[in-house]
């Protein structure tokens, strides 16, 4: 297994940009979230709530074609 070292300034940086880019993310997500709720039902809600928390524990779904993944996204 090859390892990168690089300077702890270094390492630092990325870490705040990470951060920083979640915290956006975030912002953005529930921005998101609060104009279209209005939009969505709540059949659809409850599906997209219930990926969401599988999503946080670590569960993913995996596809084999980009097409297929297309099609899971246009039946949410």
């Amino acid at each position: 297994m090859n390892t990168i070292e690089i300077p702890i300034k270094e390492y630092k940086q990325s870490l705040q940009v990470q951060k920083s880019i979640l915290s956006h993310l975030d912002f953005l997500q529930k921005m998101v979230f609060e104009s279209s709720r209005d939009e969505i039902t709540p059949s659809a809600m409850r599906r997209l709530e219930k990926i969401s928390s599988k999503l946080d524990k670590g569960a993913g779904k995996r596809f084999s074609t980009i097409a297929s993944f297309k099609k899971y996204l246009k039946e949410i």
